[in-house]
């Protein structure tokens, strides 16, 4: 897989390449990447089956950027979230609130698993990474880390790169849920508020940001967040 975009036609009509994505977003969840074709798509969508290749010269490609479409508005919601609330630009709300855009969203909680069953070939690149890495998740988290770190949030005296570690591994593991505990006799608000705790717990500092210091915090957290969103569509 590839999510290079220079082979996709212009979308020289709006409406047209919504109702495409909107199309293949319907079919992904219900027969999941492998069992949908061009052909379902365009039916449909109630086009022809050229009209979807203006669009995108492959299957690949438009699910590639239907991919793209989801991470891109889910990050959206994200900073529409800490524009209100500053103080949800702190590494526990942040961490709770990709958990909880994942339990509303079953295209990004399938690229944040890695779910090879909806996804099939698009779950991992023909680099063999993961595609949420592909789609910048981990550039995206590396920043984050960075910026709560300068602010205090989380002790410098543990390498970044745990930091990021057990981030992502624990927010993957509330994601896709326990083996021994199945977390499905939890509601989904119950779950973040534990996926929360422990993320504040693990990593942040005693620190107690007074309200000039949430919004410095929040501005170079907005400013991460939308670096990676306009690296989805560039």
């Amino acid at each position: 897989m590839t999510l290079d975009r220079s082979a996709a036609a212009p979308q020289t009509d709006h409406t047209r390449a919504e109702r495409i994505l909107a199309a293949a977003r319907e079919l992904l969840l219900a027969w999941g990447y492998k069992r949908v074709t061009v052909d379902e798509i365009a039916r449909r969508a109630r086009i022809g089956k050229g009209t979807v290749y203006l669009h995108w010269k492959t299957k690949q490609l438009l699910f590639a950027e239907l991919l793209r479409r989801e991470l891109h508005e889910e990050l959206g919601a994200f900073a529409a979230e800490i524009t209100d609330d500053p103080a949800a630009a702190l590494p526990g709300r942040v961490v709770r609130e990709i958990f909880l855009q994942q339990t509303r969203n079953p295209v990004t909680r399938a690229i944040h698993a890695g779910d090879s069953e909806i996804l099939g070939a698009l779950a991992v690149t023909s680099a063999g990474r993961p595609v949420i890495r592909e789609l910048g998740f981990h550039t995206l988290l590396a920043r984050l880390v960075e910026v709560w770190r300068a602010h205090g949030l989380m002790a410098v005296t543990m390498p970044a790169a745990d930091q990021m570690y057990t981030i992502d591994a624990v927010l993957t593991g509330f994601i896709t849920g326990g083996l021994a505990v199945p977390g499905e006799g939890l509601r989904p608000d119950r779950r973040a508020d534990l996926l929360g705790r422990t993320i504040e717990a693990a990593l942040e500092t005693s620190a107690t940001p007074d309200e000039a210091a949430l919004r410095a915090l929040a501005r170079d957290v907005l400013a991460a967040l939308g670096a990676a969103r306009d690296a989805l569509v560039t």
